[in-house]
């Protein structure tokens, strides 16, 4: 009886209780490593993570909204006229003439080799008027003008201000944001049209709010 109880104590003795520790946290750590390489490649291949910052892609994607966005489509297929992307800028965001790298997220509206222009609040590719409907109707313009009058106490006019034609490069895109009156993108002559490699990533699928979970 005393042999067997010396036996059972030997079994928890400190140098085995500490290899014991040992291999749990040697295991913990290998768990967090192949985590944290998983999460690093996912994010930097698969998907980026990616915030709406601003109202100029209302009402379609709002302001505060958290997703991703596709990176690994951009290696097998160039923007498609009407995809959502996110583009690299070199921004003055702090406003003090220092530019910083930041991520827009615009629509795709010219392809390389078009001419792009707008008149009379329609937006012509190579002559031809531009189908918008499929990413913004009549009645969302109008709703925008109309909360544009309430805020200011006048009418903002044409929803898209003449603006071109702009014949676009070998490798240029067209990017402009669905609410025209708010979206500084490449009507803007310190934009203008945006290289293929400035393209970071394809279509956001929103993911929080909860109530907005979905693809653009």
């Amino acid at each position: 009886m005393d042999q067997e109880t010396k036996t059972s104590g030997a079994g928890n003795s400190p140098e085995r209780e500490g290899n014991s520790f040992l291999k749990e946290a040697w295991g913990f750590i290998k768990v967090f490593v192949i985590t944290a390489v998983i999460i690093l490649l996912f994010v930097n291949i698969v998907a980026h993570p990616v915030t709406v910052v601003g109202d100029s892609m209302y009402p379609n994607l709002q302001d505060g909204e958290y997703g991703f966005t596709n990176l690994i489509g951009l290696r097998f297929s160039a923007p498609d006229r009407g995809d959502v992307v996110v583009v690299t800028m070199e921004d003055d965001v702090n406003g003090d003439g220092t530019p910083e790298t930041t991520h827009w997220v615009k629509r795709v509206i010219g392809l390389p080799g078009d001419t792009v222009e707008a008149r009379n609040d329609v937006i012509y590719i190579n002559g031809e008027p531009l189908d918008e409907s499929g990413w913004l109707d009549p009645a969302q313009k109008q709703e925008i003008l109309d909360e544009i009058q309430e805020s200011y106490g006048r009418e903002y006019g044409d929803f898209t201000a003449d603006f071109g034609p702009v014949t676009l490069g070998e490798d240029q895109y067209w990017v402009m944001g669905d609410n025209r009156p708010h979206s500084k993108d490449s009507r803007d002559p310190s934009v203008g049209a945006v290289n293929r490699n400035q393209i970071y990533g394809d279509g956001v699928l929103i993911l929080f709010p909860f109530n907005k979970i979905g693809g653009h």
